[in-house]
């Protein structure tokens, strides 16, 4: 593990005898033997790079890490590590739009409008104008559907209504140090992943989520000369409920099948919450996942900013993601959890299910064509629908 010793050494200074990291030795060589079995898939996208980082949700520690697919691949740049190189996320991002929202009072009934939109940008005169990946446009949706599907302009919708600023602040509260730029820099394509950023932050964001919204900032090394290293204080970046919507949506198979299908590398014997990321003009793709024990991070792309042909998250890191995956759970627990149907979070004490419409988000009545349970705050009054009436 190269990259990773580089960054060990780096990371201390003065002469000492030993120093114990978190690598599991066991994990990072069969997360190199699926890389080395990816290649021809990866050959076919011509993607030349891939970075894993994986991380234990409740230590913090790094227990695998991989920077380019070989260090020693000098003609495409094999020496530098992608987990630490920014890049666009693309969609991988756009979790914490919806996170800045439901912390600012938005709640899963919230309707979003999936049609065609412009928006003023800070160039006057100039409009953005989104398109969602398979250009089609849905109309009306709820967040569940909206992010699971990954929808593009109900994302940017979410970013307009909530802020770029408030988005900014949350992502840097979660780790995010090379969001350098003020919020107007970015504007709302932040939410679409036009950012770089670092998949070791990418990862640790994520794994905050899955830890409820407490953040642990991550580390390599477990002792020195036999000292145990102080364990990191964790700090809350969102709410519990928050931490526990998302991952209810990002986990949700059945949700995301409208855009995604079934059976892909997405679907696990056992819950997994999952987010693809595809950046502009296809130079990166991206999984980023967790369930209660680890995050799995994967970039696959080049380093030299040559553009992928037919790869998206799905078909680029996918595959590597999945077989990662299910080594790193297999590693912490000790055996694959298969058939265990319990959420990666429990719902919190202050949501409750309520039967809404599809389309309006508001409470279903016997009018309404399409209802979907939802979890909703607690105590809060949900209207009942008015956008459907029972014919005189």
């Amino acid at each position: 593990a190269p990259h990773f010793v580089e960054r060990v050494l780096a990371s201390v200074q003065g002469h000492l005898r030993v120093i114990e990291t978190t690598l599991d030795e066991t994990l990072q060589r069969t997360l190199i033997h699926f890389i080395d079995a990816a290649r021809p898939g990866l050959d076919a996208h011509h993607a030349s790079n891939v970075a894993v980082a994986v991380l234990d949700n409740r230590t913090g520690e790094w227990l695998a890490w991989e920077g380019s697919g070989d260090y020693f691949d000098a003609d495409h740049g094999g020496a530098i590590d992608g987990v630490v190189t920014p890049r666009q996320p693309g969609s991988a991002l756009k979790p914490f739009t919806y996170a800045a929202a439901f912390e600012r009072g938005f709640t899963r009934g919230h309707r979003l409008a999936d049609v065609p939109s412009e928006f003023a940008t800070a160039t006057p005169g100039v409009l953005y104008s989104p398109r969602n990946y398979d250009g089609i446009f849905r109309g009306p949706l709820l967040a569940r559907a909206a992010l699971a599907g990954s929808e593009n302009v109900p994302a940017v919708v979410l970013a307009s209504e909530v802020g770029v600023p408030a988005i900014v602040r949350l992502l840097r509260r979660a780790g995010f140090t090379s969001l350098d730029a003020n919020a107007a820099h970015y504007g709302l394509g932040l939410t679409l992943g036009n950012a770089e950023v670092k998949l070791d932050e990418l990862v640790a964001g994520y794994a905050m989520t899955a830890r409820g919204g407490e953040r642990i900032a991550p580390g390599e090394i477990r002792a020195v000369d036999g000292t145990p290293r102080p364990a990191a204080d964790a700090e809350r970046v969102i709410s519990a409920r928050t931490a526990f919507w998302l991952t209810d949506i990002l986990s949700d198979a059945d949700a995301r099948a409208y855009i995604f299908g079934r059976g892909g590398s997405l679907d696990f014997p056992f819950p997994v919450a999952a987010k693809t990321g595809t950046s502009q003009s296809y130079f990166d793709n991206w999984v980023v996942g967790y369930t209660p024990d680890v995050t799995v991070g994967v970039w696959v792309g080049n380093f030299d900013r040559t553009p992928l042909r037919g790869s998206s998250g799905v078909t680029g890191a996918g595959p590597i993601f999945h077989a990662v995956m299910l080594a790193a759970v297999e590693r912490v627990e000790g055996a694959l959890p298969v058939g265990d149907t319990r959420p990666i979070l429990a719902p919190t004490p202050d949501v409750h299910r309520v039967e809404l419409c599809a389309m309006s988000g508001m409470r279903a009545t016997a009018a309404c064509p399409t209802r979907v349970s939802e979890w909703m705050p607690a105590g809060v009054d949900v209207p009942d629908c008015t956008w459907h009436h029972a014919p005189d």
